[in-house]
This record gives C-alpha cells, sequence and structure tokens, in this order.
C-alpha cells in the first residue's frame, strides 16, 4: 500500500488541492490528482511532490479490498421427507442453492443428504417452539411449506390435519413475518376453496378434514401478510395449488398451466410442483399470490377432475382435456414467464 508521508499532503493542499473528507477513497483519490496544467506550472521541488502524489492517489484504488459477495442464505424446506418436499430439496440442488431439509424425525436419508448444499434439521410443523428454532432472523433466504397431514388409511389416528395443514401453516407464517423471511411458499390444493365441489369432498372425508384445515391455513396467511407495511418490507407468500399429484418425470414449464380461481384442475407430478414453489421463491410476479397448477393436457372444470384427482393419486392416470376456459389461464415456455400477469390477492381472496 502506498503510504502518503504528511509533508507531501500538506504541500499538495498547499498547492489548492482539496480531499473531499467523508468520501470514498476513490473519489478522494481522484479529487486530491493534480491536473496536467498545475504540473506544468509547478517548480521542480513542487512537481516532484505532485508527481508524486499522483502516483499515490492512482494505486489507492488498486490497494482497496475487493467487495465481497454476499453469502446466499439457504433455503428452509419443512416437510423434506414428503414427496413434494424432497422434490423441493433436489430442485434446490441442482439449482446450487443450499437449503435446510427439515423433517419432524430429525431424519433424512436421501442420496441428496450427501451434498454439501443440504442441512439437515429437526422440524416439527406443529410445534411452535420447534419451527422457532429454524425461522430465525437473517438466517433464511426463503421458507416452503410442503408438510401435510398424511392421508393414508393407517395413518389416521396420529396425522392431525388440523396441527399440520392449519396451525402449523399459521405459526410459520407469522415466525416468518417476525424473522423478515423474504418469501414464505405453501402447498396447498386445488379445489381447497370450493366445499362442494366432488375433489373437496373426496379429500375432506378420506383425509380427516385436511381441505377445511388447508383453506383456513391459507385465509391465516393472507390474513397475516395483509397487515398493513408487511408487503412495503418486501415480506410476501406464494400459495400453490397443485391439482392430482403423480409421481412422474417432470414435463417442465411448458406443459404447465396457471390459473386462479380455483375453477379448473388436472393433474401434475410432485417434480414439476417443486420446481414451481423453488422457481417462485424469486419471482415479483408470484408476490402474494394464490394460484392452481395442473398439467394442461388433463385440465378439466373442477367437478369433472375431482374422482381421477382424488383416487388416482400416483397412478399415471390421463385424462382428455376439455376446451372449457376460465380466461385466467397462464402458458409459457419458462417458469418466470408462467408467473407473469398473475394477479395479486386481495385480503379476503379464497
Amino acid at each position: 500500500m502506498v503510504v502518503m508521508p504528511l509533508g507531501l499532503l500538506l504541500l499538495a493542499l498547499s498547492g489548492g488541492m482539496a480531499m473531499t473528507f467523508g468520501a470514498s477513497p476513490l473519489a478522494s483519490a481522484r479529487t486530491v490528482a493534480p491536473s496536467l496544467a498545475m504540473l506544468a506550472d509547478a517548480t521542480p521541488t513542487r512537481r516532484e511532490a505532485l508527481l508524486a502524489l499522483t502516483a499515490a492517489a492512482s494505486a489507492w484504488p488498486h490497494v482497496l479490498p475487493a467487495a465481497s459477495a454476499a453469502p446466499v442464505l439457504p433455503v428452509l424446506v419443512l416437510g423434506a421427507s414428503g414427496g413434494t418436499g424432497l422434490e423441493c430439496v433436489q430442485y434446490l440442488v441442482a439449482q446450487g442453492r443450499p437449503c435446510i431439509a427439515a423433517t419432524r424425525s430429525g431424519e433424512f436419508t436421501p442420496e441428496v443428504r450427501r451434498s454439501p448444499l443440504v442441512t439437515v434439521a429437526k422440524g416439527d410443523v406443529t410445534s411452535r417452539s420447534s419451527l422457532a428454532e429454524l425461522i430465525t432472523p437473517g438466517k433464511l433466504g426463503g421458507v416452503i411449506y410442503a408438510a401435510s397431514a398424511s392421508r393414508q388409511q393407517e395413518a389416521k389416528s396420529t396425522s392431525d390435519a388440523r396441527a399440520v395443514d392449519r396451525d402449523g401453516v399459521i405459526a410459520c407464517a407469522d415466525l416468518c413475518l417476525a424473522a423478515k423471511v423474504p418469501r414464505l411458499v405453501l402447498v396447498s390444493s386445488g379445489g381447497v376453496s370450493k366445499p362442494k365441489s366432488a375433489v373437496y369432498l373426496i379429500l375432506n372425508t378420506v383425509a380427516n378434514g385436511i381441505m377445511k384445515a388447508k383453506i383456513d391455513g391459507e385465509d391465516g396467511v393472507r390474513r397475516l401478510y395483509s397487515q398493513e407495511g408487511v408487503a412495503d418490507k418486501g415480506l410476501g407468500y406464494t400459495i400453490v395449488r397443485p391439482g392430482g399429484l403423480t409421481r412422474e418425470a417432470a414435463l417442465g414449464p411448458a406443459a404447465v398451466e396457471l390459473n386462479q380461481g380455483d375453477e379448473k384442475s388436472g393433474r401434475i407430478s410432485r417434480a414439476d410442483v417443486a420446481s414451481i414453489c423453488v422457481e417462485s421463491l424469486s419471482s415479483e410476479a408470484a408476490f402474494d399470490t394464490t394460484f392452481e397448477c395442473y398439467y394442461a393436457s388433463t385440465a378439466k372444470g373442477l367437478n369433472d377432475v375431482g374422482p381421477s384427482n382424488a383416487l388416482a393419486v400416483g397412478a399415471g392416470v390421463r385424462t382428455d382435456a376439455t376446451s372449457y376456459q376460465t380466461g385466467l389461464e397462464r402458458r409459457a415456455d419458462t417458469w418466470q414467464q408462467l408467473f407473469e400477469g398473475l394477479k395479486r390477492d386481495s385480503p379476503a381472496l379464497n
């Protein structure tokens, strides 16, 4: 580093150059650097001093420490051992993004665990204190809530939809706001706002009130985020309502249709739902939105897809799409383009 002697600095200042105190070192260096006219008019002794000062000023930018890149904060995936949660972790890893895979037991055995990008944590969504240990200020770049009560018959006695899909969701949203987490993405369900639809009635019956719990959880999130000043802080949510979930390979954005109003649905793979969840974390167009997602080739009016979506999960069933249109369909070739044009929620939206 070039050190400027006090005598030289005083000599430079006496010659009419001013140091801008409080400015950046680079700006100050440019301020004190003498002009060619000053050098031409200077005496030999003073010229030497001015040349030395010029050299010092020119060197300053090169000795300044380079600004270090801000660390990328991890994304917390709640329910990481479930079908959609696991796909979210895999998609994050494929993107090179760090993530925290949280499960109720704290166990996570898939191959992605070996990635240095994955941190495994215990996170019980039915316990606010457990969530609070994970959702802390300045530690997360986003949260994906992919946990849901089990629909399996053998799990009915221990799986509480109200605790997981309602209370856990609302507690998570509240903690995200307190910790200033930029985005909360909630995986909900198509048909959740239509209690008279076939898909709602079937799922709500076979899974211990899960649809009622999900819509209550959604409404709780919208209510919390509609508080004055929240959006102005850049804190938002995205609620994703997939159709009937399959374990098939991802088809990508060109195969997917987004919609709003909960009037239309279809089938979609968990892998593509995970892509939507992760991609929406950074989408301004998906800020404070609720939307449905399904493959366009399987799309039907909500009542027409009820039995197929509710009872043939994972069976690879394909249905013939109808020409039914809501006028809010979204199609695109990339995920980010797919989100463009989504309507932002009003506080009362279901």
